[in-house]
């Protein structure tokens, strides 16, 4: 009877633990299997799917956001800002906004001045989504053109290295006469005024381009910078009103916290890592910390928004889930896949230009050049990048990559051209057609232009 007891356990218990382990398999199995097909490397573990960035209407407890489409870009001088405004470029066009596009040819929209009406092309119907253009920031002015809505995004770089890039784009070197040695910023700041005050004097601009230059840019009037209060409450200010302000030397962790806030797709904030708005000049691998502060006293108002901002950044991502980085290393790795696909998807090519000219009324002369143009390489098919924790799976392909490629020159084009087939009224000014007819490509032709834009260039407005 006992032994028949003991038997009975036992065998209870042996297909209790065999039913347990069936349990553990499936599970487990079911496990590895999610997390294989979630992510674009079989080596990158990724938390389970949640997608974060995408409004969903079932009740499978994801997080719920809306895609916010109403922005402004307060483009910064020489701060990466071209690269970003590609990138909002983009996602405007791909979502048919509206934009608020320069009555110039230039990226300005009233800048270095307060914008006013005449300084942008009007709407069909008098409402915009989207300014990416540099402009000085004046939070009343913009509420007035701007949805309610509207999320604000700013840039900073680094102070000094954003001289160095000034030095280097405005050609300072040249116009400040006396600079010695072999690094003209160094000698720059044993004695900036002396240089600073004669140039700015001489140009007769609202602002300048060696101090607090990212300031300016956020509305902050020169003539309180050495004013200690006024520069804290402005820092106080700017941190109220703008919503997001990425940090170049962290542009990834940037683009990923934009893309959390925005519920955009990672899709949407890839970009061409080749630098825009490229002047190539030295850099030094380190500052001399004398240097740095020296540049500190000179700038320092540019030194307190970027110290404050720079910390506001990574208390954000502090405050995001934990698989934050796990999505920037993520999104680090898709975009050097993109990187390598892209490079066959649009190649450059050498094709003859024939150009005619009379050099007397009986004679034409042919005059041929060769000339390097981008080609989509069709026969490059697609990459697939798969579903992953943060993404649903999606597709790169050649057009694309010419979209990553496109300068801000390009974009602005293909928008002006896009504004006018909204319809913006087709009677307007002998300024606004001149506007958008004006044509300065820097990677786009007429060939991409047909094929990828439906446009055509020369076409009457």
């Amino acid at each position: 009877m006992v032994t028949h007891m003991a038997s009975s356990r036992m065998t209870t218990a042996f297909w209790g633990f065999t039913f347990l382990g069936f349990i553990v398999y499936v599970g487990l199995g079911f496990i590895f299997t999610n997390v294989y097909e979630d992510n674009i490397s079989s080596s990158n573990w990724a938390p389970p799917h949640k997608m974060p960035n995408r409004k969903f209407s079932g009740t499978r407890g994801e997080e719920i956001c809306d895609v916010k489409r109403n922005f402004t870009f307060v483009k910064v001088h020489k701060a990466g800002g071209t690269t970003a405004t590609c990138i909002f470029q983009r996602f405007g066009y791909e979502h048919n906004l509206t934009f608020v596009l320069p009555m110039n040819i230039k990226s300005d929209v009233g800048w270095p001045n307060f914008f006013k009406r005449e300084d942008f092309i009007p709407s069909a119907d008098g409402t915009f989504n989207v300014l990416v253009d540099h402009t000085v920031y004046h939070r009343k002015l913009l509420d007035h053109i701007m949805p309610h809505d509207t999320v604000y995004i700013a840039i900073l770089r680094h102070p000094l290295a954003q001289l160095r890039s000034v030095f280097n784009w405005y050609s300072l070197t040249r116009k400040f006469a006396g600079l010695k040695g072999v690094d003209p910023v160094t000698s720059f700041l044993k004695d900036p005024e002396k240089y600073q005050i004669p140039h700015v004097t001489r140009s007769k601009a609202p602002h300048t381009l060696t101090k607090n230059f990212m300031a300016y840019d956020l509305g902050f009037p020169p003539g309180l910078f050495d004013d200690r209060p006024s520069v804290d409450e402005f820092v106080q200010k700017i941190a109220r009103e703008i919503d997001l302000v990425l940090i170049l030397e962290h542009f990834s962790e940037s683009l990923v916290l934009l893309r959390r806030m925005m519920c955009w797709k990672l899709k949407d904030i890839l970009y061409n890592v080749s630098p825009k708005n490229l002047k190539k000049y030295r850099k030094p691998t380190t500052e001399n910390a004398s240097l740095v502060e020296a540049h500190r006293r000179w700038s320092n108002v540019d030194y307190l928004l970027y110290d404050h901002f720079n910390a506001t950044l990574w208390q954000k991502i502090q405050d995001e889930d934990d698989d934050f980085h796990q999505e920037v290393r993520h999104f680090e790795n898709v975009l050097q896949s993109m990187t390598t696909y892209c490079t066959k998807a649009i190649v450059k090519v050498k094709k003859k230009l024939v150009t005619r000219r009379n050099r007397a009324a009986h004679k034409k002369v042919a005059n041929v050049t060769l000339v390097s143009t981008w080609e989509v390489n069709e026969a490059a098919g697609k990459q697939t990048i798969p579903r992953t924790a943060w993404h649903d799976q999606f597709d790169i392909d050649p057009h694309l990559c010419l979209k990553l490629k496109m300068e801000w020159q390009d974009w602005e084009f293909v928008l002006k051209k896009k504004h006018v087939h909204k319809p913006m009224v087709k009677n307007g000014s002998d300024t606004v057609r001149s506007t958008i007819q004006y044509t300065r490509l820097k990677i786009l032709e007429q060939t991409l232009l047909s094929n990828v834009f439906n446009i055509t260039l020369g076409q009457n407005v």
